[in-house]
């Protein structure tokens, strides 16, 4: 009595795992293979062949810069190509990631607003203080509704 064969799917690689992240990725932040290689400093011809999962393992440095071109970090695309386990929780959102990407990407005086900007927003978001709740209370019974303000840098401020 023969066997029946059955089909088998090939298991995927870790190079077509890796290509297929990077494609996924670049497409939902909408860029193209270009603009991708322009921003990573590698060949589009290279970044096709990544994404198709032709050619060798890619080295540390080029996960480097894909990594910092897609806002991601080496570690988010070794886990892709499947080399490390996930970790139970992300530390920091993919748009964190990006925004540091555009961070890294600034000039020194661009990097310098962005972080005068940063610790402008950040003392605004955490300059109001909830008053206790019996402390405020004066002997007639009034208690004092105004809640306390911190001073803390401002948007012009020099210092880093």
């Amino acid at each position: 009595m023969a066997k029946a064969r059955t089909a088998t799917k090939p298991s995927p690689t870790a190079g077509s795992l890796l290509g297929e992240w990077v494609r996924r990725i670049r497409t939902e932040q909408g860029i193209s293979q270009r603009a991708l290689a322009d921003r990573s400093g590698l060949s589009r011809s290279y970044v096709c062949d990544i994404e198709r999962g032709r050619g060798a393992q890619p080295s540390l440095t080029t996960l480097d810069k894909l990594a910092a071109a897609l806002g991601a970090s080496r570690a988010d695309l070794m886990r892709a190509s499947g080399l490390i386990d996930r970790p139970a929780a992300p530390r920091e959102s993919d748009e964190e990631r990006r925004l540091l990407a555009v961070y890294r990407d600034l000039t020194d005086e661009g990097r310098l607003h962005v972080m005068r900007y940063a610790r402008f927003v950040h003392q605004d978001e955490h300059q109001w203080t909830q008053s206790s709740l019996m402390g405020d209370v004066e002997e007639n019974g009034a208690s004092d509704r105004e809640p306390a303000r911190h001073q803390g840098p401002t948007l012009f401020d020099l210092n880093d």
